[in-house]
């Protein structure tokens, strides 16, 4: 029996060791900061499609969402104040929403008055290609269209320090 147990017990541990190294290695496969975003179709709430290539020449501050996400909803509020305070010439706030419905994703933005463009990616491909494994995701991505740094988790988007991280993305650097 003690046998039987210690055998049961490796496996285990070999188990929760591969399924580790798998996710570590996953993560690999992300487009990583200072290459260049894909030249992506997005396709907004009512339909229109925008290439990823429309926003160069600004920052822009790209997250990936969903309503269906806590740390997501809590964010949004302060994505909204930094796209209304910004300067638009410079920096554009956009959202990537993952979830299956549209209508959910519109009946979100009405109901917190987000006016930043939501797009949708309901078959889950753009975040796919970005390698999105958590959410929220936000890429920052240089006017020149380079992924300057990628930020998981939520943020107070116009809090000072993140004001500063900001600045530096818009010239191309990375900030810690």
């Amino acid at each position: 029996m003690h046998s039987r147990f210690v055998r049961i017990a490796n496996h285990t541990c070999r188990l929760t060791a591969t399924v580790f190294l798998i996710a570590l290695l996953s993560a690999c496969d992300k487009p990583p900061v200072d290459e260049y975003l894909p030249d992506l179709t997005l396709t907004g709430l009512d339909g229109t499609q925008t290439s990823t290539r429309t926003f160069r020449g600004k920052l822009l501050v790209l997250n990936v969402w969903a309503t269906w996400c806590p740390p997501c909803r809590r964010e949004m509020p302060s994505l909204e104040r930094l796209g209304k305070s910004a300067d638009s010439k410079r920096i554009v706030v956009a959202a990537i929403a993952t979830d299956q419905s549209a209508n959910a994703v519109r009946e979100f933005m009405t109901l917190h008055n987000i006016t930043f463009p939501v797009f949708m990616d309901t078959p889950g491909n753009v975040a796919n290609n970005l390698s999105v494994r958590v959410y929220p995701e936000t890429l920052l991505v240089a006017p020149d269209g380079k992924i300057v740094q990628r930020i998981s988790g939520e943020r107070e988007w116009d809090s000072p320090a993140m004001l500063k991280i900001l600045e530096d993305a818009y010239l191309g650097k990375r900030s810690e």
